[in-house]
């Protein structure tokens, strides 16, 4: 199996896990159609014969009140008098069947027992579908607009999800203007737009889209400039990544529960165990691929794992997208060796001006419900902080005693370094001499039959 099947299929292992660990037992199973006592389908409340999802994302908060997450309900009525509900908060999460009642244009539910916050209050149909409620307490707000959508489109979405963001990435690697069009003229204008309609989005998230948008540019400057034959423009390609994990880290630290510690903390191993940022820089193809040549493909998995754990723990409905986003960078790094680096900032931040453009229909219309509870954070939480453990471990260890493992795969350069050509290049010149490179055991080096220069096996 090669290693991008391999990849492919532990991604998809890992929705799978977190789709079965976050169901919970405890709960009634809604999945069984309650007994039908012959009643005519006409005779069904309006809102039942709407069919399809009911969904709302609202501000959540961290164990000390903070607002730094997000909370959603999902509801999904049925012609029985009872309607599926999940709801998600960092903390507080309800999978179970309620009842309700429709008189008119006004719903009632009744009966939760993990959300009770929602019993009795009124909701209300719109003429535009669309479904209004004032929920008090934790994850609620006022006059909170529910969104209907299909329940199969979001499954679909997310497909979609990987073909665009792979020919967007495609578009920006071969065409030298598509940041200054997109990412430059486009995101001003696009500015205005975001101010006049996106007062709820959160902080965290408005600071995440520009910073991306800065990454963009920074990468598209490094690729078709000079200036990473500087040690600071290298530098700002790494430390980009470093403050972008620093930002989410916060958020976890400040939610404040014991999994979004561990995570916090696993993230926090993950910039220690960062390493050979002086070997970024493009290389010698026609394309200009900005190279990470010394990024171990260890690194990038349990950067994966950490950044998608953030997702399952803070903003639970980007799930879906974390795992897809995280997958796409993944996938195009393999194929493209080395250039995780480029893959990961252009995808986020492309995808991250999809969403600021068209949050609802992104967001509301499109997520996928990743069922979570206590047990499944924890879980989570914890394999976060252990894989990103033992390889900050292993890292130092290979730094300070020159001891390690082989089958770690440190050193993505091994099979990078062969597209960087060009002998006068100070960047790609025998990397392993490089003091910011020379943290790990080089290899034996041997000569190609073609004449160029060693390269390490």
């Amino acid at each position: 199996m090669s290693g991008i099947s391999k990849l492919a299929a532990l991604n998809i292992a890992l929705l799978a896990v977190l789709m079965l660990i976050g169901c919970e037992r405890t709960a009634q199973d809604i999945s069984i159609p309650a007994t039908r006592t012959g009643t005519a389908a006409v005779e069904a409340p309006e809102i039942a014969r709407i069919g399809g999802e009911w969904v709302v994302i609202t501000v959540g908060q961290g164990k000390s009140g903070e607002k730094v997450a997000s909370s959603w309900y999902l509801l999904r009525f049925r012609d029985d008098g009872t309607a599926r509900l999940l709801w998600a908060t960092p903390a507080h999460y309800a999978r179970e069947r309620v009842h309700y009642s429709q008189q008119g244009n006004v719903v009632t539910i009744a009966g939760s027992v993990e959300a009770p916050q929602i019993n009795g209050v009124p909701f209300t149909l719109r003429p535009d579908n669309s479904m209004v409620v004032s929920i008090p307490g934790l994850g609620g707000g006022d006059h909170l607009s529910f969104t209907h959508r299909g329940s199969v489109w979001p499954y679909v979405h997310w497909l979609l999800i990987f073909v665009g963001l792979t020919l967007a990435y495609l578009a920006w690697r071969r065409w030298k203007w598509f940041t200054p069009i997109v990412v430059g003229a486009g995101v001003v204008v696009l500015s205005v737009y975001w101010a006049n309609v996106l007062d709820d989005m959160p902080m965290f998230r408005w600071v995440k889209n520009y910073t991306l948008v800065f990454t963009i540019w920074i990468f598209w400057t490094a690729r078709h400039t000079s200036l990473t034959r500087y040690v600071w423009m290298r530098f700002l390609c790494a430390a980009i990544l470093g403050l972008n994990i620093f930002e989410a880290c916060k958020v976890d630290y400040l939610t404040g529960y014991l999994p979004n510690i561990l995570n916090g903390s696993a993230g926090i191993f993950s910039i220690l165990a960062m390493t050979r940022w002086m070997g970024i820089g493009p290389n010698r193809q026609p394309t200009k691929d900005l190279i990470w040549a010394g990024q171990p493909h260890l690194w990038i998995i349990c950067y994966d794992i950490w950044n998608i754990t953030f997702s399952y723990l803070n903003f639970n409905e980007y799930t879906s997208n974390s795992i897809a986003l995280n997958v796409v960078a993944t996938l195009l790094a393999l194929w493209i060796a080395g250039t995780w680096v480029s893959t990961r900032g252009v995808t986020l931040g492309l995808f991250y001006l999809y969403l600021f453009t068209f949050n609802v229909f992104v967001m509301e219309k499109s997520f996928v419900p990743v069922p979570i509870n206590n047990t499944s954070a924890l879980v989570v939480g914890s394999i976060s902080f252990a894989a990103n453990f033992v390889l900050c471990a292993l890292v130092w260890r290979w730094k300070i005693f020159k001891k390690g493992p082989v089958w770690p795969s440190f050193g993505q350069y091994r099979h990078a370094e062969h597209e960087m050509i060009g002998v006068d290049d100070s960047i790609h010149v025998g990397l392993d001499k490089i003091p910011a490179m020379a943290d790990y055991p080089p290899g034996k080096p041997t000569t190609e039959s073609d004449g160029r220069r060693p390269v390490v096996r």
